[in-house]
C-alpha cells in the first residue's frame, strides 16, 4: 500500500505542478470571459460524463473473479454509451448556448465532448491496472499525458488561440492517456457480449451512477447558477478559486483514495482492520491538507497577488473556500467505504439528502453574489459534516468520535499554526507591503511552526509519518 501511495503521490504532485503552470501561463493570455466559456462547457460535460459507464468500471476493481465474458461486455457497453454521450452533447450544444446566453459556446462544447469516446477506449485497461496495483505504470501514464496536455495548452495560448487553448490541452491529455494505457495493458477486447454476465455488475454500478448523478448537482449547481445569472467573467473567478482549493484535495485525498479502494475491497470481511486502516488514512490526509488549506486561507490575498495579479477578485473567494477543502479531503474518502462494503444504495440515498441541502444553500447564497455562493458552500459543508461520516461508519463499526480522536492532535497543531501566522502577517505587512516578500517569510515560518508544535505535542505521530515518508522514498530508489 505504501508503494502504491508513493507512486500515486508522485503522479498527483506532478499533475498539480503541470496544472498550476498551465493555469498561471494561460491566465496571462486567456481572458476571464473565455475561461468562463470553458467553465460553462464543463458544467455540461461533467453531467454528461456521469452516463459514460454507469459505474461498471468500479465493479472491475471490486469483483473477486473476472472472466472472459465480463470484461469484453463492459468494454462494449461503456464504448457504446460514451459514443451516445458524445452525440448527445453535440446535439444539445445550441440549447446550452441559449441557456447561458453565450452564442460562442456550441463548438467548444462539441469539441470537448470528443473526450468521452476517446476515454472509453481505455476504460477497462485503467480499471485492470488499478485492480492489480500497477501504480508505477499508472503514474508514468498520467505524468506523460499531463505534460503533453500542458505543453499543447501553453503553445496554443501563446499563439493566440484563446479559449481553444484549454480545449486543445484537454483533448491532448485524454488522447495520450488512452494511447498509453492501451499500449501498457495486455488486455484486448473480443467481440463477445453477455447481457446475462452484466446483470450483477449493473446492479452495483447503477447505484454508483445514481450517486454520481445526484452528486453532480451538489458539485456543479454553483457553477450553473453563476454562469446563468452572473455570467462568464464571475464564473471564471469562482472556478479559479474552486480549483485552487481542490489542488491539494485532489493531490492528497485522491492519491490515497486510488490505493484505498482496492485495499479496502480486500478488507471488507474484517471490519476491525478496515476501521483501523481508514482512521490512519484520514489522519495521513489531514496531516498534509489541514495545514496547507489553513495557510492558503490565511494568506489568500498574497497568494493571488503573486501568482494571478490580474485576478484579484479570486482572493476573498479562496479565503472562504480553503477551509471547505480541508473537510472535503476527508469526506471524499467515505465513498470508498460504501463501495468496498457493497453499500452503494445507502450512498445514493444519502447523496439525495445532502445534495438537496447544498442546492438550496447555493440558491439562497446567489442573492449575495460570488461571496454569498462561496459562503453558502462553506456553511452547507459544515451542516452535513457529521451525518456524512456517521452513515458509512455504521458499516465498519466506527464512531465519529473515533475519527475526532485521530484528528485532534493535527487540528490542535493547525489552529496554533494559523494563529501564529496571522499575527506575524500583520507585523510583516505593516513593515513591508510586498506580497512576495510576505510569502517568502510567512510560508516557511508557518511550516516550521506546524512541525515544531507537532514535535512538541505529538512526537510519536510525527515520527510515524516521517517513517512512512522514508518508506515511500525507498520505493523510488528501488
Amino acid at each position: 500500500m505504501v508503494a502504491g501511495a508513493s507512486w500515486t503521490t508522485l503522479s498527483r504532485a506532478g499533475l498539480q505542478v503541470f496544472s498550476a503552470i498551465s493555469m498561471i501561463v494561460l491566465a496571462q493570455y486567456v481572458k476571464p470571459r473565455e475561461y468562463g466559456l470553458a467553465g460553462m462547457a464543463q458544467v455540461v460535460t461533467n453531467f454528461a460524463a456521469l452516463f459514460r459507464d454507469i459505474g461498471v468500471s468500479a465493479a472491475i476493481i471490486r469483483e473477486k473473479t473476472l472472466d472472459d465474458d465480463l470484461l469484453p461486455s463492459i468494454f462494449w457497453l461503456t464504448l457504446g454509451m460514451s459514443l451516445c454521450v458524445t452525440a448527445a452533447c453535440c446535439l444539445i450544444a445550441p440549447f446550452a448556448a441559449r441557456f447561458f446566453n453565450e452564442p460562442a459556446l456550441p463548438p467548444i462544447l462539441q469539441a470537448l465532448s470528443l473526450c468521452f469516446a476517446i476515454t472509453a477506449l481505455s476504460g477497462v485497461q485503467i480499471a485492470l491496472m488499478n485492480r492489480e496495483f500497477q501504480f508505477s505504470r499508472i503514474a508514468a501514464v498520467e505524468l506523460l499525458a499531463g505534460a503533453a496536455g500542458m505543453i499543447a495548452a501553453v503553445i496554443a495560448a501563446v499563439l493566440g488561440a484563446g479559449v481553444w487553448s484549454i480545449v486543445t490541452g484537454t483533448l491532448t491529455n485524454v488522447t495520450v492517456t488512452s494511447i498509453l494505457y492501451i499500449a501498457l495493458c495486455p488486455w484486448r477486447p473480443t467481440l463477445s457480449f453477455s447481457p446475462r454476465r452484466l446483470g450483477p455488475v449493473l446492479r452495483f454500478g447503477l447505484n454508483i451512477s445514481g450517486f454520481n448523478i445526484v452528486s453532480y448537482f451538489d458539485r456543479n449547481t454553483d457553477n450553473l447558477l453563476i454562469g446563468k445569472y452572473l455570467h462568464a467573467a464571475p464564473l471564471a473567478y469562482y472556478n479559479f478559486a474552486y480549483n485552487l482549493m481542490l489542488y491539494p484535495v485532489q493531490m492528497i485525498g485522491s492519491t490515497l483514495g486510488r490505493v484505498l479502494f482496492p485495499a479496502f475491497a480486500r478488507m471488507q470481511e474484517d471490519q476491525e482492520r478496515f476501521g483501523r486502516a481508514y482512521l490512519r488514512a484520514c489522519a495521513a490526509i489531514a496531516f498534509v491538507t489541514f495545514p496547507l488549506m489553513a495557510g492558503v486561507s490565511a494568506l489568500a490575498p498574497e497568494v493571488i497577488a503573486v501568482i494571478l495579479p490580474k485576478w484579484h477578485p479570486v482572493a476573498p473567494l479562496l479565503r472562504i473556500l480553503a477551509p471547505v477543502g480541508m473537510v472535503q479531503s476527508l469526506t471524499m474518502t467515505t465513498g470508498f467505504i460504501y463501495m468496498a462494503m457493497g453499500k452503494t444504495g445507502a450512498m445514493f440515498r444519502w447523496s439525495i439528502i445532502s445534495t438537496g441541502i447544498t442546492v438550496a444553500g447555493f440558491a439562497i447564497g446567489l442573492h449575495w453574489g460570488l461571496p454569498g455562493v462561496a459562503s453558502s458552500y462553506a456553511m452547507v459543508t459544515l451542516l452535513t459534516l457529521i451525518p456524512a461520516f456517521w452513515i458509512p461508519f455504521r458499516f465498519i463499526r466506527l464512531r465519529v468520535r473515533d475519527l475526532w480522536s485521530a484528528l485532534w492532535p493535527i487540528i490542535r497543531a493547525v489552529a496554533a499554526m494559523t494563529l501564529v501566522t496571522v499575527a506575524l502577517r500583520r507585523i510583516v505587512l505593516g513593515w513591508h507591503s510586498s506580497p512576495l516578500l510576505a510569502l517568502l517569510i510567512l510560508v516557511p515560518f508557518g511550516a516550521a511552526s506546524y512541525f515544531a508544535i507537532m514535535y512538541w505535542r505529538n512526537r510519536a505521530l510525527l515520527v510515524e509519518y516521517f517513517t512512512l515518508l522514508r518508506s515511500a522514498m525507498d520505493v523510488f530508489r528501488r
